[in-house]
C-alpha cells in the first residue's frame, strides 16, 4: 500500500508539531484548527506531511505545508497540494490564499497567482498567520476555486 492522504485528527497533533518544528514553521493555532489539516501517511502509517486550510470568512488560507524531505518528490508534492486545493473547494471556500518565500513556480503551476501588496485583502491581513509576512520578501498568492 502506498501513501495515504487524510483529514487530521487529534492524535496527529504531535507528529504535525514535530514536522513544523523541524521546518521552522509556526505551530500557533494548530490545536484549535486540527480538523482543518490534512496529513500524508507513509505505508507504515507515519505522518510524513501536512497542510492546513485555515478558514478566513468565505475563503481559506493554506498554511504549514510541510513534507519530510526524505519522503518528498515532485509527484507526491504536486498530488498533495492539488488534493488540498480540491479539499478547500469541497469545503466551499471561494478563494484560497497562501504566503510563501519560495516555490513560486510550483504554486503558479497549480494555478495560484501572485497578488500585489495593495491587492492583499484585509481579512487575510487580519489573520494571526499574516504576522509572518515580511514586506518585499513574502509573496501572497491567490487561487479562485472557480478556476479549479
Amino acid at each position: 500500500m502506498g501513501i495515504v492522504i487524510r483529514i487530521a485528527t487529534e492524535k496527529d497533533l504531535l507528529p504535525i508539531q514535530h514536522l513544523l518544528a523541524k521546518a521552522n514553521l509556526s505551530e500557533r493555532g494548530i490545536e484549535q484548527n486540527i480538523d482543518n489539516f490534512l496529513v500524508v501517511e507513509d505505508p507504515d502509517k507515519k505522518v510524513i506531511g501536512t497542510v492546513g486550510i485555515e478558514p478566513i470568512g468565505k475563503d481559506g488560507l493554506l498554511r504549514s505545508l510541510v513534507m519530510a524531505s526524505e519522503s518528498w518528490n515532485a509527484k507526491v508534492g504536486l498530488d498533495f497540494i492539488e488534493l488540498a486545493v480540491s479539499y478547500g473547494k469541497q469545503k466551499g471556500y471561494e478563494k484560497l490564499y497562501l504566503l510563501t518565500n519560495s516555490s513560486l513556480p510550483f504554486f503558479e503551476y497549480i494555478g495560484f497567482r501572485i497578488l500585489e501588496e495593495q491587492d492583499v485583502p484585509g481579512h487575510l491581513k487580519d489573520t494571526e498567520h499574516f504576522a509572518q509576512y515580511v514586506e518585499g520578501v513574502t509573496k501572497v498568492m491567490e487561487l479562485s476555486t472557480d478556476e479549479i
